[in-house]
C-alpha cells in the first residue's frame, strides 16, 4: 500500500512541476545591432552585400517563442519571429519569418540590390542559428530564380541565396 501510495505522490509531482508553456525565451529579449550580409551565387555572379540592420526581439512567454521587428539601415522595417530552444552554453534559435512568408522573400531591400531576380518565385528559406550570451546568428538559404542578359537572349538562372544576420545584444540602460 505503502508503495502505491508514493508511486501516486511521484506521478502527481511530475505532473505539478511541467510547465505546459514550455521553455521561455526571455533569454532572447533585447536590442540587438546587427550585420545582414546576403550572397547570390550561379554560373554567372557571384555577389555579396552588407548592410546594417537593428533588431528588437521579445519573449511571447509561450514555447520558447520569441517576437520582434528588424529595422534596415535604409529605414525599411519587417516582422521577425522564431523560436528559442535553451541550451547550455549555447541556445539554438529557428527563424520563421524575417518580413513575411515566406523568410526573407519579401525584404524590399534585397529585391532592390538583386534587381535581376524574381523574389516572388522565392522557395522557402530554413533559418536556423544560435544565440550565446548577448551574441545572435541566424543564417539560411534557398534557390532563387534570377534572369540575365547574355547578347540577345534572356536566360535564367537558378541562383542560391546566402542570408546571415549577426548581432550584439545592446546592453540594457
Amino acid at each position: 500500500m505503502l508503495v502505491v501510495l508514493l508511486a501516486i505522490i511521484a506521478t502527481w509531482a511530475s505532473c505539478v512541476s511541467y510547465d505546459p508553456t514550455g521553455p521561455s525565451a526571455a533569454a532572447i529579449n533585447g536590442t540587438y545591432n546587427s550585420k545582414m550580409v546576403t550572397a547570390i551565387t550561379n554560373d554567372l555572379e557571384v555577389r555579396h552585400d552588407t548592410t546594417g540592420v537593428t533588431l528588437a526581439l521579445r519573449d511571447s512567454a509561450y514555447r520558447g517563442r520569441f517576437f520582434g521587428d528588424y529595422q534596415l539601415a535604409d529605414g525599411e522595417s519587417g516582422r521577425v519571429a522564431g523560436t528559442l530552444y535553451p541550451g547550455a552554453p549555447v541556445n539554438r534559435v529557428i527563424v520563421s519569418h524575417f518580413a513575411d512568408w515566406p523568410p526573407v522573400a519579401h525584404v524590399a531591400y534585397l529585391a532592390g540590390v538583386y534587381t535581376n531576380c524574381d523574389f516572388g518565385r522565392a522557395t522557402p528559406m530554413y533559418i536556423g542559428g544560435t544565440l550565446r550570451g548577448d551574441t545572435l546568428l541566424f543564417a539560411g538559404s534557398a534557390p532563387l530564380p534570377c534572369t540575365y542578359r547574355l547578347g540577345g537572349t534572356v536566360v535564367e538562372r537558378v541562383t542560391e541565396l546566402d542570408f546571415q544576420v549577426l548581432g550584439l545584444r545592446v546592453p540594457a540602460r
